[in-house]
């Protein structure tokens, strides 16, 4: 939604920021290594190169601590270390970086890159034991990159896995596949280090994936929170998730918020509710 309000408003923003280039090389690393293009004994090499190839002639937003050395060395690690991580999975490649396209009704289609969907080699087992999957399940894997461990919640919340167990869902049958079983972001850790050579380099490591799986009202509630964006996009009002912050919360230079004229440092003095929601007290809105 802020890509297409930055498009939209013909907005660029100056510098690229440093965690955008680590995690597009991540990926490209990544995704080199599963479709065969890379050995696990080049990843690590080419994802460096990679990286220094992407920030050639950008203006970079660096993060306060992390120079390119040690995001290098971080990038590095976490590319070496995968091989062994994915083999670890077991997992199957059914699709890599797959693109969808879903048509949600309402002039709302959603356009979907998914990091990876594969069959169980083996079962998948809960934190208690108890076998979540089998063999021959389908799961759905994002991969992220993470300055702290996200936790089950996140997994279990999130949006994004829902979208793509719902495209999953749906093509299924074609992709001669079972309807997905478990999603889960795996993610690699970036410890918050200042030299490549620091002993917290060693925190650097994939983390294992917390396994969740998604309901029928889960899926039916992100479809509706689609729709909603799509009428706000059409709208011009392309900023009503708290999450999604030009400046978060608002940013009073250039009047863009996320909250869409509802500022939470201010006052009800001049709030007029009209129509259904008129006679209402607060209490009863919220």
């Amino acid at each position: 939604m802020r890509k297409l309000a930055y498009y939209r408003a013909r907005v660029k923003p100056l510098a690229t920021p440093i965690n955008l280039l680590f995690g597009v090389c991540l990926h490209w690393a990544v995704e080199g290594y599963l479709k065969g293009f890379l050995s696990k004994d080049e990843i690590a090499e080419r994802f460096i190169e990679k990286l220094t190839k992407e920030r050639n002639g950008k203006l970079v937003s660096m993060s306060k601590t992390k120079t390119f050395e040690v995001m290098e060395a971080i990038g590095g690690r976490l590319c070496s270390q995968f091989p062994a991580y994915y083999d670890n999975l077991g997992v199957k490649p059914v699709l890599i970086e797959g693109a969808f396209k879903m048509n949600l009704g309402d002039q709302v289609v959603m356009n979907l890159v998914i990091d990876f969907v594969g069959v169980l080699t083996r079962p998948v087992f809960g934190e208690d034991g108890q076998q979540l999957a089998d063999v021959g399940d389908t799961v759905i894997i994002d991969w992220k990159t993470a300055a702290m461990p996200e936790g089950a919640l996140f997994a279990r919340a999130g949006f994004q896995l829902t979208y793509y167990w719902l495209a999953v869902t749906l093509a299924c049958e074609k992709l001669g596949i079972k309807p997905p079983k478990l999603c889960g972001f795996a993610a690699g850790l970036k410890p918050n280090i200042r030299t490549e050579g620091s002993k917290s380099l060693q925190s650097a490591t994939w983390l294992p994936i917390h396994w969740v799986d998604r309901t029928e009202s889960d899926v039916l509630e992100a479809v509706d929170f689609a729709k909603v964006v799509a009428r706000r996009i059409r709208n011009a009002e392309y900023h009503r998730a708290p999450h999604m912050a030009w400046n978060s919360p608002c940013d009073s230079n250039t009047g863009r918020c996320d909250f869409n004229g509802v500022c939470l440092e201010g006052t009800l003095e001049d709030l007029v509710l009209t129509g259904p929601s008129a006679g209402l007290t607060l209490a009863e809105l919220v």
